[in-house]
């Protein structure tokens, strides 16, 4: 999910350098015109402020307006041709305007509160360093309200240490017996059921910082709540997948 919120933001930033001059403007007064090109005019204010945001210094503005005044004519003659009144265009347009949204609702998201982290969430994070820990991948059931479906799955034994960042956030937050159930991309999910955790003589664990494990901690259940709710945005929805 990260990755397409950063293609969009990309996507994004690149085009709406370019639409702030396409988009209709209002009636100009005349001592905020830089350029009149073909007879539209560009603006001083826009100019400097899109100028700014580009990375422009105020010695630069020489060349800033010349770089407009090119993507001006470009633009005329890109309407000269009616490439604006293409199918193509105007899906871009759209897929723009689409991407837009998502980009400004996931911002806000994941700018939104993050949650807490007690001291002894980071003590059980840390407790588990060195040692080795059974656990199994179990299926849930389908409904909206998801149990697990079988006491049985997968079972792995490994060293703490040697798991994946986001393993190791889930069963730091689990005891012997208990499970928790993990929503991934699309509708899948699956239960992880920590088993056992013992002592393991032949380790010595070099013990991280607790601020680090906090902040790993917070960002961990910050993207739990997010992937929660798009779960929650799947299961109110009404869904219909056509065949063929």
């Amino acid at each position: 999910m990260k990755y397409i919120i950063t293609i969009a933001g990309i996507i994004w930033v690149a085009t709406l350098f370019t639409l702030y001059f396409v988009w209709p403007e209002k009636q100009m007064d005349v001592n905020n015109v830089a350029a009149t090109v073909n007879g539209h005019n560009l603006s001083k204010n826009t100019l400097t402020t899109e100028g700014k945001r580009a990375g422009y210094h105020s010695d630069e503005y020489a060349e800033l307006l010349d770089s407009a005044i090119t993507r001006e004519l470009l633009i005329q003659e890109a309407q000269r041709q009616n490439l604006d009144k293409e199918e193509s265009f105007r899906l871009l347009l759209k897929t723009f305007y689409e991407e837009s949204l998502i980009k400004t609702l996931m911002d806000r998201m994941y700018d939104a509160p993050t949650a807490v982290v007690t001291e002894a969430e980071i003590d059980a994070y840390l407790n588990l360093s060195g040692k080795r820990v059974t656990f199994t991948r179990l299926p849930v059931t389908v409904e909206e309200t998801a149990t697990i479906a079988s006491d049985e799955g997968p079972q792995n034994e490994v060293l703490f240490d040697d798991l994946a960042d986001s393993m190791k956030m889930l069963l730091a937050g689990l005891r012997p017996g208990e499970y928790q159930i993990k929503f991934d991309t699309g509708s899948d999910r699956y239960a992880i059921r920590l088993d056992k955790v013992v002592e393991d003589s032949g380790v010595q664990p070099a013990l991280p910082d607790r601020e680090h494990v906090k902040k790993m901690l917070e960002e961990y259940k910050h993207q739990e709540q997010i992937d929660a709710w798009l779960h929650e945005l799947r299961n109110k929805a009404s869904i219909t997948i056509h065949n063929g």
